[in-house]
């Protein structure tokens, strides 16, 4: 569920650089931000990548039982809700002076429209976004927080990714629901109870 959430989110956002900008091309990548030879993220490209997994337990259930249709009571475990925090780099370096639109400018226009997208539209439903119903139908809901951190929180921050700091945002995807189908026990439900069996 990860992975089809973060990939919906990137063909979303590509879907809308493509309107603002008139353009065919994808602009936005499911990737890492540094690999071997530096920077990972295409270059004159934006880079969507995860960078950490939270559990809310806010409002984490405690119930594992469930009733069917039939009255059977069946037992699992609970289920997990996940926060996630994904990154949005842009990886435009000036490379080569004599392409206007690989620069500095160019990379904080297309940051800027990734903004203004998920202002104009922070909560994904199976009602708004029917590419999130027919990729992963489980997920009813996905709702992006902008995230904020301080400056020495952003030092460390490019510190652990290895790599030196590109403009970005991070956002909080709120909350990926992992339910699996994994049966414990099943029973009969009580329906009565005689209080004079052990009288007998």
């Amino acid at each position: 569920m990860i992975h089809s959430t973060l990939k919906f989110l990137t063909r979303s956002v590509n879907d809308y650089l493509k309107i603002k900008n008139g353009l065919d091309e994808d602009k936005v990548f499911l990737t890492h931000v540094s690999g071997e030879g530096g920077v990972a993220i295409p270059d004159k490209a934006l880079g969507l990548s995860l960078v950490n997994i939270e559990e809310e337990k806010v409002f984490k259930e405690q119930s594992a039982t469930f009733i069917n249709g039939d009255g059977t009571v069946e037992y699992r475990n609970p289920e997990i809700k996940l926060n996630l925090y994904i990154l949005i780099s842009a990886n435009y370096q000036n490379k080569n002076i004599d392409d206007p639109s690989d620069d500095y400018y160019e990379g904080l226009k297309q940051l800027s429209h990734v903004i203004s997208f998920f202002q104009a539209k922070n909560v994904f439903t199976h009602d708004n976004s029917p590419v999130l119903a027919a990729e992963e139908p489980k997920i009813k809901k996905l709702v992006m927080d902008l995230y904020s951190y301080s400056f020495e929180q952003m030092y460390n921050f490019w510190s652990v990714l290895g790599t030196k700091y590109l403009p970005s945002v991070l956002y909080k995807v709120r909350m990926i629901t992992i339910q699996e189908d994994e049966l414990i026990s099943d029973a009969r439900p009580i329906e009565e109870i005689d209080l004079l069996a052990k009288n007998k």
